[in-house]
């Protein structure tokens, strides 16, 4: 049988919670980044890798980018869990900022929606969603889309979007 392993890295939980979900499902070790190492891609055939998404790129992405090379004949599977990541404009930019490379490109990537709580969010994060929430405020009202008064509202409310279901076609592309 083929060895698959589900690694994640993770700001609040969400991604950390459909990376264990994963695992559950295909009976497979889940390891967050900090507890990964280079040489640990050699135990395996099948590697899923998850990142939360932080001002537009996937978090911890680059234990993949970086050693892509060593990946090679290996299945590479990538899930991005962000608030917003359902919208057909963020995947498109998450794939131009993540996936630039040639060889990057022709991985998979599934898009998993997180949970956001505005109480939880300080500092930077804080800043950032700030900046977002002023660029939609900005738009003239009739650029703003049901889509930008989703995510306002999401994010004056927070929100948790996590869902099992989101893993579905991860799990089928293994079994």
């Amino acid at each position: 049988m083929e060895k698959t392993v589900v690694i994640y890295k993770s700001k609040h939980g969400s991604t950390e919670k459909y990376a264990r979900w994963i695992g559950e499902e295909l009976s497979c070790p889940v390891v967050g980044t900090k507890e990964f190492s280079r040489k640990d891609f050699a135990l395996y055939d099948n590697i899923i890798f998850g990142g939360c998404v932080h001002a537009g790129g996937i978090m911890g992405f680059d234990l993949i980018k970086k050693n892509i090379r060593h990946l090679e004949g290996k299945k590479v599977v990538v899930f991005a869990v962000g608030l917003n990541v359902m919208q057909k404009e963020t995947r498109m930019q998450l794939r131009e900022i993540n996936f630039d490379k040639k060889r990057l490109q022709s991985l998979t990537c599934y898009y998993c929606p997180g949970a956001y709580d505005p109480a939880k969010i300080k500092g930077l994060d804080s800043a950032l969603m700030k900046m977002m929430t002023n660029m939609i405020e900005g738009k003239k009202p009739s650029e703003i889309t049901d889509e930008d008064r989703l995510l306002l509202k999401q994010v004056e409310e927070g929100a948790d979007l996590t869902d099992k279901k989101y893993i579905e076609p991860i799990i089928a592309e293994f079994k």
